[in-house]
């Protein structure tokens, strides 16, 4: 009799299951990311050392990259209209023991979105405004460097500062809230919100935000105007970005806030694209009592022409920054040339010449240049 009343148990579980399971509350789809990369370098100054008569730090070998990542989307249509997604991503190696390399990196991410007529408003472990709305010229050429910074796994940079590349919390996963409006004659406009740059993916829910270095910093705001346009087969775009964080005073010493501005630029014609990015953020997390620091500064070109299934591509990057007490300024130089090839099915092969340069003055920190291949599948 028991054993009757345990299979009736059991078939009764197994039906239910089957009745809930076909009930769908939201489509859901997946999809992902996978890059490898081979490359060799030689480096000629390390840390300010000349490798001549230092041990020879030039490095070459395979790297599984940085953003490998599985995306699960769900979305669905609320009864008043409104569109609600859901994204939630694993990423590589995130495991105990595994690599760090997407510990607190938006691609990272948890998010909730709310979109209609109005926009779309979004909470989560996510990009900010910026990350989203500026045009990204570092990313734009086959193998996406170097704003990816996979071509450093195959030398030593630099331990000092060199000036700045991105705005606050770019492409970080800090807990924020965005803004992004729909485009209205080519105008669009977006803002986000972040309490502390230290409530990244990597830290644990309910840390103290309040403690931490001058440049962890809270109330983070990212506001971004852009517009986009097309006359005669030339597309263009432009965008002008502003970012505030407040910083900490620590052991009675006060610092800077963060204050930032961002531009950046588009132009486009048949297979040919160019963009350009600049940013100031003069002495931000510096201490208010020196005066003689900051001026910090970066500069980014790049450009591609594609013809079929063929890419090449160009970049340069320059940044800069003053130290408080040095005469000189402190600058990185960055040269990527790359060609690509789509194999379709999302498919990619490129390979990529680099040089990186850092200084402090006429000391040179770094000298490195090198070659690397990447294979990516996107799916």
């Amino acid at each position: 009799m028991n054993f009757f009343i345990k299979m009736s148990k059991i078939i009764c579980f197994v039906t239910l299951s089957l009745i809930f399971s076909n009930k769908a509350f939201s489509e859901i789809s997946f999809s992902g990311y996978q890059e490898f990369f081979m490359g060799s370098a030689d480096q000629s100054q390390m840390l300010g050392l000349a490798t001549s008569d230092q041990t020879d730090q030039s490095k070459s070998g395979l790297s599984n990259g940085t953003y490998t990542r599985l995306i699960a989307t769900g979305s669905t249509k609320l009864d008043s209209g409104l569109e609600v997604t859901g994204v939630y991503t694993i990423d590589k190696d995130s495991d105990n023991g595994g690599d760090d390399n997407n510990d607190g990196v938006s691609v990272a991410e948890n998010s909730l979105t709310i979109a209609g007529g109005f926009g779309a408003v979004a909470v989560g472990n996510m990009n900010s405004v910026g990350s989203m709305m500026h045009y990204r010229a570092d990313t734009l050429i086959p193998t996406a460097e170097p704003d990816g910074a996979n071509y450093k796994h195959f030398f030593t940079a630099g331990s000092n500062s060199y000036g700045p590349v991105n705005e606050l919390d770019y492409a970080r996963d800090s807990m924020k809230i965005r803004f992004m409006s729909n485009v209205y004659e080519g105008f669009s406009v977006g803002a986000s919100y972040a309490s502390s740059v230290t409530g990244e993916g990597d830290t644990a829910s309910g840390t103290d935000q309040n403690t931490g270095t001058a440049t962890d910093y809270s109330d983070i705001t990212d506001l971004v105007i852009k517009y986009a346009g097309e006359m005669e087969g030339v597309g263009y775009g432009f965008t002008y970005g502003y970012t505030t964080g407040n910083t900490q005073i620590i052991s009675g010493a006060k610092y800077n806030d963060y204050e930032g501005t961002m531009l950046t630029g588009e132009l486009s014609y048949a297979g040919f694209v160019v963009q350009v990015k600049s940013i100031e953020q003069g002495d931000s997390g510096g201490l208010v009592t020196t005066t003689d620091d900051g001026d910090e500064e970066g500069f980014t070109a790049c450009a591609i022409y594609g013809m079929g299934n063929f890419t090449v591509g160009y970049c340069d990057q320059h940044t800069e920054l003053k130290e408080t007490a040095v005469s000189v300024k402190n600058e990185m130089d960055v040269k990527v040339a790359s060609i690509g090839y789509d194999l379709g099915g999302g498919v990619n092969i490129s390979a990529a010449y680099f040089s990186h340069e850092e200084s402090q003055g006429t000391t040179s920190d770094t000298d490195a240049d090198g070659v690397f291949t990447m294979l990516s599948f996107g799916f």
